[in-house]
């Protein structure tokens, strides 16, 4: 699992490469697992402020059915018990950055939802702290 300074570290270091004077959008992966990314965004338009976005992938049909494929063609309930929870942890996350300040939005009806939160100054430590996804 990652702290909270490691993501921290990794923010800084991905602004400190991100070039001001370049014509397109740079984006720099923070974190990622299956169902969580963290990005570090510096815009072309305003180059001094940056945003942190944050990427919610919410399990799609085809999702759902893969996993439950895998559980050896057997839909247990306690598998899809832990699913669901894993699905609830991910939602509680959401709202946890919406209560930190961070703007919610929904990109597909597939189930990308995303948080972010445009900066002039480094973040303080609490919302490094808020950022760190639940582990599954």
């Amino acid at each position: 699992m990652m702290s909270f300074s490691d993501l921290k570290a990794k923010f800084l270091q991905a602004l400190a490469k991100q070039s001001i004077s370049e014509d397109e959008e740079s984006v720099s992966v923070l974190w990622q697992n299956d169902w969580v990314r963290i990005l570090a965004v510096r815009d072309s338009e305003t180059p001094e402020k940056w945003r942190i976005e944050i990427e919610v992938s919410l399990p799609s049909e085809l999702m759902l059915k893969t996993h439950l494929q895998s559980t050896a063609n057997n839909h247990s309930s306690v598998e899809v018990k832990r699913f669901v929870q894993d699905l609830i942890k991910h939602l509680e996350y959401l709202l946890r950055l919406g209560d930190e300040g961070l703007t919610l939005g929904v990109m597909s009806r597939d189930g990308l939802w995303t948080a972010y939160l445009e900066l002039d100054d480094p973040p303080p430590d609490r919302l490094f702290k808020a950022l760190i996804p639940p582990s599954v």
